[in-house]
């Protein structure tokens, strides 16, 4: 009888939730961020072995790209006008799924929208350089918590709904083909991941298919088609994405480990993607900054909007604030670079060792210590910043600079009875530091000053 008890509640296990892309408002979601290149592998994949119920057989075969699609144009939330963007330009429909797909495994959360002209206090803006190519996709893709809605009105397509995997087996038992929509199959994987895990993976738990990590893209994509194969279509049949050289069919396709230049050499931005979120990142300053004028104008007049909140006004600050501090260091970084650049020195030799970290998302660079290397002029700013912020962090001095960053938000942009000042001082300094990371250190050949 305990037995029994015991197997139920780990069956009933819900694992915590997934490590959430977080960042700055205005801050791009770079390629490693969002995982770009598993998004590519995963939808690209040209094995037509789903099945689409809406087609007739035997030609009703699929990609998991047109199956999901699928899945979300028939959403019960979706509306008329968006079903219809979906279906004409294939390009949006790519970007609508794939920004899906991270909302549906818990990788996005509600909070996070696409459109820079936003006041509302509870939602961040990022752009997506890689995936807003176009002005369709810049202009009409939804925020978070519209396609969570999406997701739901998928999940609501399913009767009886599924809740767990085991319920997707029995589905399929009961010869429903697919046993369920893609999406609905995401969630209960998600859910129970602990459980998927430990049934199917060696190489590395369920959720590090979508987590930055030394796993490959195409790798991880195969493992996860495996995966939905298994559960919509046949779970004990031949698989088509199963490793021929396998024993067993109970488990995954291995999902080997890769070295950190291995790593290194995925989801790597373009110059226009760079330059577009750079853009992006401006322009949402320059409107928070005009947005807090406004109300601060309005406060002066007396006038109360009774449609704006207190809390909203305070959350407008605050952005504003961190993407003016943001704004001042680029300014600063780009003086300091130019008067590098018309400098006759040569460039800045680093000794041995000396490596560049990442900054939750940013880019590497690192300099091989076998040997010295040079580095161009906005390296050498962004490096010494980087050491000596994370010195000053590790060992106070006298001027310490989280205390410096900590008392300017107290004076400058945090009201007197806001209780997270310590966390958000924290917050903007790693945040500036990343945005730093991000925009100056961009793939383009070494600097050299004139002769």
């Amino acid at each position: 009888m305990d037995v029994d008890k015991s197997q139920h509640e780990v069956s009933q296990v819900i694992t915590p939730r997934p490590l959430i892309i977080k960042g700055n408002d205005g801050e791009p979601l770079l390629r490693k961020t969002i995982q770009y290149d598993f998004l590519q592998a995963l939808f690209e994949d040209p094995t037509q072995c789903f099945t689409e119920p809406s087609l007739p057989a035997p030609n009703n075969k699929v990609t998991f790209n047109a199956l999901y699609r699928k899945a979300l144009i028939n959403s019960t939330k979706m509306t008329g006008s968006q079903r219809v963007k979906m279906e004409q330009f294939q390009d949006f429909g790519l970007v609508m799924a794939q920004v899906c797909l991270l909302t549906n495994v818990g990788r996005i959360n509600t909070t996070l929208a696409f459109y820079p002209d936003m006041r509302t206090a509870l939602r961040y803006y990022h752009s997506i350089p890689s995936l807003q190519r176009d002005d369709t996709t810049r202009q009409h893709m939804y925020d978070a918590a519209r396609m969570k809605t999406v997701l739901k009105g998928c999940i609501g397509n399913e009767n009886p709904p599924v809740a767990t995997p085991q319920d997707i087996l029995n589905r399929q038992a009961t010869g429903f083909s697919p046993a369920c929509n893609p999406v609905a199959a995401l969630f209960a994987f998600t859910a129970h991941s602990a459980l998927i895990t430990k049934d199917h993976f060696k190489d590395c738990e369920f959720m590090d298919l979508f987590l930055p990590g030394p796993y490959p893209s195409q790798a991880r994509a195969r493992a996860l088609l495996w995966l939905l194969y298994r559960y919509l279509e046949d779970a004990k049949g031949p698989n088509p994405f199963q490793d021929p050289a396998a024993r067993s069919q109970k488990f995954a396709p291995p999902v080997p480990r890769i070295s950190m230049e291995e790593m290194e050499l995925e989801n790597i931005d373009t110059p226009e993607e760079l330059d577009y979120g750079r853009r992006m990142l401006q322009y949402r300053i320059e409107f928070l900054n005009k947005t807090e004028a406004e109300y601060a104008q309005d406060a002066a007049k007396g006038k109360v909007d009774p449609n704006v909140n207190i809390r909203g006004q305070r959350a407008i600050k605050k952005k504003a604030a961190i993407g003016r501090a943001v704004q001042e260091e680029l300014a600063a970084l780009e003086t300091q670079s130019n008067l590098s650049r018309d400098s006759s020195l040569p460039p800045t030799q680093f000794p041995p060792g000396l490596a560049i970290g990442a900054l939750d998302g940013g880019l590497h660079a690192a300099v091989s210590s076998s040997g010295v290397s040079a580095l161009n002029p906005q390296q050498v700013i962004l490096t010494q910043t980087e050491q000596n912020a994370r010195h000053l962090l590790a060992q106070p001095p006298a001027v310490n600079l989280y205390t410096h960053a900590m008392n300017r938000m107290v004076n400058a942009i945090i009201d007197s009875d806001d209780e997270d000042t310590e966390t958000h001082a924290q917050v903007l300094l790693d945040r500036r530091l990343a945005i730093l990371h991000t925009f100056c250190t961009p793939p383009v050949p070494v600097l050299t000053p004139p002769a």
